[in-house]
């Protein structure tokens, strides 16, 4: 699996130059595992982290957060098929 740093997204934000993503994140060569470990930071309600795991094979999406309410969090996501 892969674990993924939420540290080049600002990059992407802001429109970074392609080469520049490019060279930070070759090393990782995240793109070759099946199964993606991302952290994300979430704002609000209260900021904490959430841990998503991805699994490309199965399109499934697990996200971990330990201060979830009872409402899923899927309003948290645009939900959509991939071709």
């Amino acid at each position: 699996c892969a674990i993924l740093s939420t540290h080049d997204l600002p990059r992407i934000r802001f429109n970074t130059e392609d080469d520049v993503l490019w060279r930070n994140l070759l090393w990782t060569q995240f793109w070759e595992n099946p199964i993606w470990i991302l952290p994300i930071h979430r704002s609000l309600p209260v900021g904490h982290w959430v841990l998503c795991t991805i699994k490309f094979h199965s399109r499934q999406l697990f996200l971990f957060d330990s201060l979830a309410q009872q409402k899923p969090w899927r309003n948290d996501i645009k939900v959509g098929c991939l071709s």
